[in-house]
């Protein structure tokens, strides 16, 4: 099948959150908030592993690949809502479509990042 990714692979689920609007709290500070625009978009989840102390704060932080197919609309200033457990959020570092020879788009990678 040329032209499309196989998502036979794609097991995991997230929701896509998008942010909403800037708000202010209650302290008068500036809030974002986050609507879900996309729910249970299918995707392969990779986890490359987790550093600890990042620039002098002693943060884990965790690092993902996920492959998502080529009709969803998603962008770096998104976040990912894991749909299993949904008190995960994947934070995303960047957004690339993956083409063919002749700039078909074949799915979508993401980079993105979990705190801990």
């Amino acid at each position: 099948m040329v032209g499309k990714l196989n998502t036979r692979l794609f097991t995991d689920k997230v929701n896509v959150q998008r942010n909403a609007e800037d708000t202010l709290d209650e302290r008068g500070l500036g809030s974002t908030s986050w609507a879900t625009t996309l729910t249970n978009v299918k995707c392969h989840i990779q986890n490359l592993g987790s550093v600890e102390n990042r620039s002098g704060r002693n943060t884990i932080l965790t690092n993902f690949v996920i492959q998502v197919p080529s009709d969803v609309d998603i962008k770096a200033s998104d976040r990912l809502q894991d749909v299993v457990d949904t008190s995960v959020y994947y934070e995303i570092d960047g957004v690339r479509k993956s083409l063919t020879s002749t700039n078909r788009v074949l799915g979508i990678t993401i980079t993105a990042h979990t705190f801990e």
